[in-house]
């Protein structure tokens, strides 16, 4: 198993602090001002998850002015001199806010952070830690130093004026790789991760931090899923492919085990609600598939694809007809093999 993310000595590696003075000079104009007003207004809430973890907790809706694209759950974990960050927030603005939250609770600053995929809610309050070592996936770091400008343009008319702090010049996408590219599994800093898809070739970064101790009732450590959980809500299927859920989704569940599970959106949850992804998925399937063996989209897309077990989740009504579609678009080749 791999293992990085601890310097020889305390302090960034002489790698690492050569990629933070060469981010430092280009980032602190956008930074200007920021940093001084942030620590005046309202800071992000931090949420105990355990000894020396706090999660963010964000909107289930998509990104829009109202959450101001904070809409994926963060995790800080405070590893002796070092703090982790799990997704630095959508905005530099609010990654600002967020270096205040956290060093009133901490003491710390941010010495790391960690990108589990290639999402600018989770990657442009970057810049607000310019001391800070960046790390992701081998592909992930491809993806965002070539996608990170269309994403943040994106990101910025979702939001609106929430979306000021958005500049071209404000984007640092990460440089370290946790691990050489395939590799499947290890660990990096204080966290054990895994590397599971979500579709066919991309592939998100799971992280647990476990207790100290054995695992108990009090501590049974965190499994950090952005990307793959929306607690106990229907899952957003969008970009993810169903057939490679079937696989993950009780992969995770396994790797899970009894610890607190932490996904995209809905806070804290067992690994029961990656069951509860599961029985969704197949429900779905199962209702689609005889209305796709008769061609039936308009019949499909009725009363006929209604799930009344799953109805009184949060965003049922906004996402399961979205997902329907997605589905549908998924299996309908599989008429024509």
């Amino acid at each position: 198993m791999l293992e990085q993310g601890y310097p020889a000595a305390p302090g960034l590696t002489r790698r690492g602090l050569l990629a933070g003075s060469v981010c430092l000079a280009w980032s602190t104009a956008p930074l200007k001002g920021l940093a001084d007003e942030a620590c005046l207004g309202d800071l992000p809430a931090l949420v105990r998850a355990g000894p020396d973890r706090w999660w963010v907790p964000a909107s289930n809706r998509e990104p829009d002015a109202a959450n101001g694209g904070l809409t994926a759950q963060l995790v800080a974990v405070r590893d002796r001199e070092r703090l982790w960050l799990v997704g630095s927030g959508p905005t530099p603005a609010f990654g600002a806010r967020l270096a205040c939250a956290l060093s009133a609770a901490t003491g710390l600053a941010v010495t790391d952070i960690v990108h589990t995929r290639a999402a600018p809610e989770l990657a442009m309050g970057n810049v607000a830690f310019p001391q800070a070592r960046l790390w992701a996936l081998p592909e992930v770091l491809a993806a965002m130093r070539a996608r990170c400008p269309e994403c943040q343009a994106r990101l910025r008319s979702q939001i609106g004026a929430a979306g000021a702090s958005l500049q071209p010049e404000s984007i640092r996408p990460p440089t370290l790789p946790v691990a050489a590219p395939g590799v499947a599994e290890g660990r990096l800093g204080p966290f054990e991760w895994r590397a599971f898809e979500r579709n066919r070739g991309d592939r998100v970064l799971v992280l647990r931090h476990g207790p100290s101790g054995p695992p108990s009732p009090a501590d049974p450590g965190l499994v950090i899923a952005q990307g793959l959980l929306w607690a106990w809500d229907v899952p957003d299927l969008h970009g993810l492919n169903a057939e490679t859920l079937q696989a993950t989704w009780p992969a995770l569940q396994a790797w899970a085990g009894t610890a607190w599970v932490l996904g995209e959106q809905g806070g804290l949850s067992s690994a029961a609600g990656l069951a509860d992804h599961i029985a969704y998925l197949q429900a779905l399937r199962a209702a689609i598939e005889p209305y796709l063996a008769q061609g039936d989209l308009l019949g499909a897309a009725g009363t006929g694809m209604a799930l009344p077990a799953f109805a009184n989740r949060p965003r049922y009504d906004g996402r399961h007809p979205l997902n329907v579609q997605r589905l549908w678009l998924e299996l309908e080749p599989t008429i024509f093999r």
